[in-house]
C-alpha cells in the first residue's frame, strides 16, 4: 500500500508546534485524547503556547506541568471522576496564567465562525451568568428588526489541532469512529491538523466499513500510524479507557502518562467487544446479582426523586461527569419511562437504550446500544438551541437563595480564590433547556450561601412570559440535595423547599444552610422507592455503586473506585 506524502512520524507531527502558537486538543474527557502526540510535543519543551479546548482536563495538566502554556481558553477543566485538576487550580489561584472561561455554545460559535470563514456568529445570550462581564468572551447584539438581544462572538482560529482518530486510508482521509465531540468543527477552525491513528486501512475498506465521521485528506496537514496512541484514554473500537492506570497516575505528582499497554491490555481490548445484551443478561440472572442489604440511603432517595422528574416524553442530556444524574436517567428508563430519550454528551451517543451503570464499559456499550452518533456542535445546534432538551441534571458546588450556581471560583475568607472546574455548558443550558435541575450531594453552609461569589449559571430568563417572548420554553428550576428538594418560586424568584427527605428535620436543613429557609405551602415528604424499586436500583441499574463516587472523597473514594474496577474485571471474565 503506497502511502500519501502526508504520512510522517510522531516527531514529524510535533515539528509543526512552534513556540508562541495556539493548540487545540481533539477527543473528549477520557476518549481519544492524542496522548502519544502530546508527549512527543512536550519532549521539545515548547513555550508560550495558547491552549484552546472545550475541556482542559488531562491534556491541559500535561502541558501546564511542563510550563508550556501562556494563555488558557476553555469551558472547564477537571480530571472527571478523579476530581479537580491540581495544576490548573494552582495557576488559576495564583493568577500566573490568564484564563478565559467560555460558555460551551460561545466556543462552538466562535470556532464555527472560523470554520465558515466569517468574522463572527450570534447565539442566545447566557442571561443570568457573570461570564460575559467577567471574561468578555461575548458581547450583546441587538437584532435591528426585532430588538431582541443576542450574544455575538468573534471567530476563533487555532494554529495546531492535535487529534487522535481511529483509522485513515492510504491517501490520508481520516475516520473518527462513532461520536466526534468537537473534532470536526475544531479541525475546520485550524491551520494545521495533526493526526495520529490506530490503524491504516485501504480506501476500499474505509468505503465499505465507514462507521463515523470523515475528515477529508484535503484538510489534513500530516498524520502517522500510532497504535494505542490515545492510551490510557480510549480509542473505540480498539480499546477502552484504562481507569486503573489513570487512577495510579493521578495519585502522583507530576502526572506521568505513557501510551504503551502493560498488564491491563487484554482486559481493555476484550472489554471493547462487550455486547450490551450480554451485559444486561448477566445482571438479569439472579445468581449473578450483587446483593445489597440495609436501609435506604440518601443517595438512593436522591436518585429516585430525580428519576420521577422524567417521563416517556422527556429528552434528557447526560453531562460530562455526573454519575448520580446518569443513574437517575437509567433508572427512569428501566422503571417507568422506557421511551425516555437519553443523549450522552460525554461521548456523543444519541437515544441510548437501557443498560446497567458502569465505569469502564459505558462508551463501548452505548456505541452498540444507541440510535446514532453526533458531535457536541450537533447537540447544541439541533437540540439545545431550539429548546428540545427537557432535562440535563448538573452537579453544583455553590448555590444561593436565588438559585444561582457557582462552579468557577470561591473567595477564601483568608483572601485569594478557590478555583473550581468551571461551568462547561451550564451558562447556556440553564436558559436553553426547559427545566434547570442541579444537585448537591452534601448539603452544607459551604454549598448553600446567601449570594454566590461568581454566577457561572442562572435562570436569567425565568418567568414564563419572558421565556416565551425570547423563544424559550417555560420550565422549573429545582435543586436536589441529600436533605431536601428546593424549587425556585416564580413570584418571589427565591428558592423554597418543596420536599423534605424522610428522617430529616427542618432544624437540620437550616443548620446547614447559610440563608433563611422558606417553605412551600405544599411542602411534603420526599417519596421513597418501593422495596421492588429499591432492589431494581441496587441490583439491576447501578449494581456497582458508581453513583456513590459522588458522595465520598479522599481515601474512601479511592477505595470505592478500586472496588468498582475489580468488580468490572471479574465481570469480563464471567461474561
Amino acid at each position: 500500500m503506497k502511502l500519501s506524502t502526508k504520512y510522517t512520524t510522531l516527531e514529524g507531527l510535533s515539528s509543526y508546534v512552534k513556540n508562541g502558537s495556539s493548540i487545540g486538543i481533539g477527543g473528549h474527557h477520557f476518549a481519544r485524547l492524542p496522548i502519544a502526540l502530546i508527549n512527543t510535543v512536550l519532549k521539545k519543551n515548547p513555550k508560550n503556547l495558547e491552549f484552546i479546548s472545550w475541556s482542559g482536563g488531562l491534556a491541559l495538566e500535561l502541558f501546564l506541568q511542563k510550563k508550556s502554556i501562556k494563555k488558557i481558553q476553555i469551558c472547564f477543566s477537571s480530571l472527571d471522576i478523579f476530581g479537580l485538576a491540581p495544576t490548573f487550580r494552582k495557576v488559576c489561584e495564583d493568577q500566573s496564567i490568564p484564563v478565559i472561561d467560555w460558555s460551551a455554545l460561545g466556543l462552538i460559535k466562535a470556532l464555527r465562525a472560523s470554520q465558515q470563514n466569517i468574522d463572527s456568529e450570534i447565539f442566545q445570550y447566557p442571561w443570568g451568568s457573570d461570564l460575559p462581564d467577567k471574561t468578555n468572551f461575548c458581547k450583546k447584539f441587538k437584532d435591528p428588526k426585532t430588538g431582541n438581544i443576542f450574544a455575538i462572538v468573534p471567530s476563533l482560529k487555532v494554529d495546531n489541532f492535535l487529534l487522535h482518530a481511529t483509522r485513515a486510508d492510504e491517501d490520508g482521509n481520516v475516520e473518527i469512529h462513532g461520536p466526534r465531540a468537537l473534532d470536526t468543527i475544531m479541525a475546520g477552525a485550524s491551520k494545521n491538523i495533526l493526526v495520529t491513528v490506530d490503524k491504516i486501512v485501504s480506501r476500499q475498506t474505509l468505503i465499505k466499513e465507514q462507521k463515523g465521521s470523515l475528515i477529508s485528506k484535503n484538510f489534513i496537514t500530516a498524520l502517522t500510524e500510532c497504535p494505542f496512541g490515545a492510551y490510557p484514554t480510549s480509542s473505540v473500537p480498539y480499546y477502552i479507557t484504562d481507569y486503573e492506570d489513570l487512577g495510579k497516575a493521578f495519585e502522583k505528582s507530576p502526572i506521568s502518562i505513557g501510551h504503551s499497554f502493560k498488564k491491563n491490555k487484554s482486559f481493555l481490548v476484550k472489554s471493547n467487544n462487550l455486547e450490551s445484551n450480554k451485559f444486561i443478561r448477566h445482571f438479569n440472572n439472579k445468581k449473578n446479582r450483587i446483593l445489597v442489604q440495609g436501609p435506604i440511603t440518601g443517595d438512593e432517595i436522591m436518585t429516585y426523586a430525580l428519576s420521577k422528574e422524567y417521563t416517556n416524553e422527556s429528552l434528557c442530556s447526560s453531562g460530562a461527569v455526573s454519575p448520580l444524574a446518569n443513574v437517575s436517567y437509567l433508572f427512569a428508563k428501566k422503571n417507568h419511562a422506557p421511551n425516555l430519550v437519553l443523549t450522552t454528551m460525554t461521548y456523543g451517543h444519541h437515544d441510548v437504550n437501557f443498560r446497567p451503570m458502569t465505569l469502564s464499559f459505558g462508551e463501548v456499550l452505548d456505541r452498540k446500544n444507541c440510535l446514532n452518533y453526533w458531535g457536541g456542535d450537533d447537540s447544541y445546534s439541533v437540540y439545545y438551541q431550539n429548546g428540545q432538551i427537557t432535562h440535563e441534571v448538573i452537579g453544583a458546588a455553590q448555590i444561593d437563595k436565588y438559585g444561582d450556581v457557582n462552579n468557577i471560583e470561591i473567595k477564601k475568607k483568608s483572601g485569594g480564590l478557590l478555583r473550581l472546574p468551571g461551568q462547561g455548558g451550564m451558562a447556556d443550558v440553564s436558559n436553553l433547556h426547559q427545566h434547570f435541575i442541579c444537585y448537591v450531594t452534601k448539603h452544607s453552609k459551604l454549598s448553600f450561601v446567601e449570594k454566590v461569589d461568581y454566577v457561572s449559571a442562572g435562570r436569567g430568563l425565568f418567568k414564563d412570559k419572558e421565556r416565551i417572548k425570547a423563544g424559550l420554553k417555560p420550565g422549573d428550576v429545582k435543586i436536589f440535595t441529600n436533605l431536601c428538594i428546593f424549587e425556585k418560586n416564580k413570584k418571589t424568584n427565591l428558592l423554597e423547599i418543596i420536599s423534605i427527605h424522610k428522617g430529616v428535620t427542618k432544624k437540620e436543613i437550616q443548620d446547614n444552610t447559610a440563608f433563611k429557609i422558606k417553605y412551600s405551602k405544599k411542602c411534603k415528604t420526599t417519596p421513597s422507592p418501593s422495596k421492588k424499586e429499591l432492589k431494581m436500583l441496587r441490583e439491576e441499574v447501578d449494581p456497582l455503586n458508581i453513583r456513590k463516587l459522588e458522595f465520598v472523597s479522599g481515601k474512601e473514594r479511592m477505595s470505592l473506585f478500586k472496588e468498582i474496577l475489580n468488580k468490572e474485571k471479574l465481570l469480563i471474565k464471567s461474561i
